[in-house]
């Protein structure tokens, strides 16, 4: 074996000596153990992991972004919050000229027959100061409020028994400029307050009586996608996430029964 070193060419400096903003790895799919709800859960999670770079060196090491990532999933099981802070540290400390680490994870929980996706990121200064961000997506069923009032116009039917589209949509909350760690249970409780936001949740199995319920529940529950994204902001800034949270977004994307095109709708709100 020789005893030559092999050379480093991340550190040596740039053609041009200009700093990186950010970068690093995207879409390392892991199987963590996650706990939740006080018990161990496998899934696939997918990790992102960022730094920055000063101008006079050429590349971040990556081996070492994987081999932070790579340590902490040797444990039993893992508060996703201390996985990612730990792996933030453990880059910190591997790139002494970083300024911050940013690490962020994507899992998807089944529920009710869909999966519901679940975000989390971390941004660690060289301080040890924390910034946290965590979005929560999940499809549920809405109704149209103008369509049920023409047709009641032009009908003369009574409202509850008033007809109207219905179609599916997808909900996202973002949750951002925590400076305490934001948990999978209170994610979890994000997404309980946005199916009850719907007009009505999506039950993967339904008798023909309960589909007819549903319906009628729906259809006398009608709202646009722009009171859905307004409902949902208000909602969850009343959640333990949302009040530890700076800024929350809601986006909603109604996927029309009738028309060609989804309806978009997004709300801003810092309660």
């Amino acid at each position: 074996m020789s005893n030559r070193v092999s050379p480093d060419v991340h550190e040596d400096p740039p053609k041009l000596s200009i700093p990186v903003n950010k970068a690093g790895i995207s879409n390392l799919y892991v199987e963590a153990h996650i706990e939740l709800e006080k018990s161990c859960h496998e899934y696939t999670a997918i990790l992102n992991i960022y730094t920055d770079l000063p101008a006079d060196k050429r590349g971040v090491h990556l081996s070492r972004l994987v081999n932070a990532a790579l340590s902490e999933l040797n444990r039993t099981c893992l508060r996703i919050e201390d996985f990612l802070s730990n792996i933030a540290k453990k880059i910190l400390a591997t790139h002494q000229y970083s300024s911050f680490a940013e690490v962020e994870t994507k899992i998807a929980i089944p529920r009710n027959g869909q999966l519901v996706s679940i975000e989390f990121k971390v941004r660690k200064k060289k301080t040890g100061e924390e910034e946290w961000r965590a979005s929560v997506e999940i499809m549920g069923a809405t109704s149209c409020p103008c369509a049920k009032e023409v047709f009641r116009f032009y009908e003369g039917t009574e409202w509850n028994h008033t007809p109207t589209h219905m179609q599916r949509a997808m909900a996202k909350a973002i949750l951002d400029g925590s400076k305490t760690p934001l948990t999978i249970e209170e994610a979890l409780e994000v997404i309980s307050v946005i199916e009850s936001s719907f007009s009505g949740i999506l039950p993967v199995s339904l008798s023909r009586d309960e589909e007819k319920e549903l319906i009628k529940k729906v259809i006398n529950n009608p709202m646009f996608a722009e009171d859905l994204a307004r409902e949902i902001a208000v909602r969850v800034s009343k959640t333990e996430a949302g009040r530890k949270s700076r800024d929350i977004i809601a986006q909603v994307n109604s996927l029309e029964s009738i028309h060609p095109f989804n309806v978009y709708a997004e709300v801003h709100f810092n309660g």
